[in-house]
């Protein structure tokens, strides 16, 4: 069986709680939100004859309020401003409850003077009893096939009109509905689109006839929800709903309400706060927490997500700016726009916007599934990049859409093509940046449905954010350009820094190559570390000066590419070498025009072999030796006419009866019928 996570957060200010229980009692004497008395007597006929249903088949996401949504759900009579169903209506369908025709004209004849757009309403013919499409509407998710369904439960009112709705907007929609027999109410649930949601405790009050855990794996079986986050109500109203103090922004953001220290809620706010704040998201670091201020308990969290929308309860206060601005702050690129509800039923602080309109999500959605890269990342390595694409149109992906955007500090978005590996599966990198980068990224993908998707939802405005610090020696530049002859002789230099905080052993450092497809052999001259492994200090560093000699062959591209590799008792590493082939020819012949003949030994110092480049004018008789420090000839190598202008021989360190010789300094002499060229070596242990 699943394992599955339960938080129980309960608050043991008791002084604090009997003081906000006390408010609860007055009430108005009148049918809203809450259970009148008459309906109290009624409590026993909740979800009686409710039908359950097998769950979708797994796994299944639940998708979130801030996911794409084609649509809101509200009910005439109104229990919101005709202004709030203009500013849906310019982008969304506005389904519109109404329990005739006759009621169906009377809203057509409002929407038409208020100017709402009618080319972007519809209407859904069904009795219902109240205007709280949030707390009895439906709940979405997508299951194996990718298909968006609906998840019912028994709404925790007895109002069997309000109960039937899903079931209702299932069938206008054409999509499958299932039965979750848990009592519960919209306004109490929220959820992240990946596996964790939250709710008040009120769900195992309503919920006598079952225990926790049995809530528990029906949350996951019917809405794929692996973490059921329950905490006691900190307003402690007679609604004990989660909108009333607290609102998920994205998988990794939640708006908590604020009060003044004097408030008696103040205590259990700041807790729930801090409880949030050490509670690991679904992109594995704890939720970022943003506070809404609401002195007079003003409903500002009661506000509704429509794709790139926030409509936010107003009040006509002076704290509705404050209100906008924490908004603006926690979802940058968000269109934030509030909304004064003048005549009755007014916003209250326990009932508001989010309670009487209902997202209804794309039935078609595209999303992309995806934990991002966070917090600190090595500076030595690329970046791997995951996602899973989820298409609920039926519709396949166009393949070359899958984009990863990214941008370093302050630079511009680059774009980099993502692989398909698997079905729905995606792989992509952001190249390794230097440390102390802010490295910015956002994915992107369409399907053949014309949907598009980016993650975050808001793309470019807000996207995800790591930074990138340096866990291992680093060589700067990482690219070695040699673009004039000067670059070749004289040489460029990488430098192998330790900017950590702990020393680090290199291990080795490739010192000498030989392009397989032609062009230069390159080496490191001098060559500051001769023993290994070396032990490189913080702060402390290491030039390498690589140069350029004589080409090996016809150049084929427009730069000669070869890579130089340093090991590290933490990993690899390379240097790229770019050498520029409109040279190579140039500096061979600059060579042939300086001297008779050229000798390059390579890797020197060496330990096992070293390898003897000559480059002649032209062919000649050539005699190459080995001598010690006394003059003597130890090795003879070569005693003949050359065919060829290059020659490239091999000494391994060894006498002329195979003996190896011992570490110290040796000459190499080379004797054409030109000249005599002596070079230096040196054997290492």
């Amino acid at each position: 069986m699943k394992k599955f996570y339960l938080t129980l957060l309960i608050f043991l200010i008791f002084p604090f709680y009997g003081i906000s229980q006390a408010g609860t009692d007055n009430i108005p004497q009148k049918l809203t939100h809450w259970l009148s008395p008459g309906e109290a007597r009624l409590k026993h006929l909740i979800g009686m004859n409710f039908v359950e249903t097998d769950p979708p088949v797994a796994p299944v996401r639940n998708v979130a309020e801030f996911d794409r949504m084609q649509g809101a759900l509200v009910r005439y009579p109104f229990g919101i401003p005709l202004t709030l169903v203009k500013e849906m209506a310019n982008d969304l369908m506005v389904t519109t409850i109404v329990a005739n025709s006759s009621q169906q004209n009377t809203v057509i004849s409002q929407y038409t003077n208020a100017g709402v757009n009618l080319s972007n309403c519809n209407f859904l013919l069904a009795p219902s009893d109240s205007y709280w499409t949030r707390d009895y509407g439906p709940w979405f998710e997508s299951d194996s096939a990718n298909n968006i369904g609906i998840v019912d439960f028994p709404y925790n009112r007895p109002r069997p009109n309000d109960d039937e709705i899903p079931k209702k907007v299932a069938d206008m929609l054409g999509i499958p509905w299932f039965g979750m027999n848990v009592i519960h109410t919209g306004g109490n649930y929220m959820t992240d689109g990946m596996g964790i949601s939250s709710s008040t405790t009120l769900v195992i009050h309503e919920n006598t006839g079952q225990d926790t855990n049995h809530i528990v794996q029906k949350m996951h079986d019917y809405l794929g929800i692996n973490n059921y986050i329950l905490v006691e109500d900190p307003n402690n109203t007679y609604i004990d709903h989660i909108d009333c103090w607290g609102k998920y922004l994205a998988p990794d953001k939640i708006l908590i309400r604020k009060v003044l220290p004097s408030n008696p809620q103040y205590d259990t706010l700041e807790m729930m706060a801090a409880f949030y704040t050490s509670t690991t998201c679904s992109y594995g670091y704890p939720y970022r927490v943003f506070r809404v201020m609401t002195p007079q308990g003003q409903p500002y969290s009661n506000s509704v997500i429509l794709n790139n929308k926030v409509l936010i309860p107003f009040m006509g206060g002076a704290y509705d700016d404050s209100a906008i601005a924490a908004y603006q702050n926690a979802m940058p690129g968000y269109q934030i726009k509030g909304f004064i509800n003048t005549s009755a039923p007014i916003w209250e602080s326990t009932d508001a916007l989010h309670c009487r309109v209902m997202g209804i999500a794309d039935v078609g959605l595209l999303y992309i599934w995806h934990v991002p890269i966070s917090g600190n990342q090595p500076a030595e390595n690329d970046y791997t990049v995951n996602a899973s694409l989820i298409p609920c149109s039926d519709s396949s992906i166009y393949n070359d859409s899958v984009v990863i955007w990214y941008k370093v500090n302050d630079g511009p978005f680059i774009m980099k093509h993502m692989t398909n590996t698997s079905a729905y599966n995606y792989t992509g990198t952001i190249p390794a940046q230097p440390g102390g980068s802010t490295v910015n990224y956002y994915l992107y993908a369409a399907d053949k449905s014309g949907r598009h998707a980016t993650q975050p939802f808001i793309g470019a405005a807000d996207p995800f954010t790591f930074n990138t610090v340096y866990t291992d020696l680093a060589a700067i530049p990482d690219t070695l350009w040699f673009k004039t002859y000067q670059d070749c002789t004289i040489g460029k230099v990488t430098t192998i820094h330790n900017y950590t905080s702990a020393a680090i052993n290199l291990t080795n450092v490739e010192e000498s190559g030989w392009p397989s497809s032609g062009g230069c052999m390159w080496y490191v001259d001098p060559v500051p570390v001769t023993n290994y492994p070396y032990l490189v200090n913080p702060g402390d560093s290491l030039q390498y000066r690589v140069k350029i000699t004589f080409i090996t062959g016809q150049p084929t591209m427009s730069f000669a590419i070869d890579t130089m590799h340093i090991e590290t008792a933490i990993g690899n590493h390379h240097v790229i070498i770019m050498i520029n082939d409109s040279l190579l020819v140039a500096i061979k012949d600059h060579l042939r025009n300086q001297e008779p003949a050229s000798v390059i030994c390579f890797p020197n110092p060496f330990r096992e072999e070293t390898r003897i480049l000559i480059d002649l004018r032209t062919p000649s008789l050539i005699n190459l030796e080995i001598l010690d420090l006394n003059g003597s000839i130890i090795r003879n190598l070569m005693n003949r006419i050359s065919s060829s202008n290059h020659e490239d021989i091999s000494w391994n360190g060894t006498d002329e009866s195979g003996n190896r010789v011992p570490a110290g300094i040796y000459f190499c002499r080379l004797k054409t019928n030109e000249q005599t060229v002596i070079k230096r070596l040196v054997r290492i242990r």
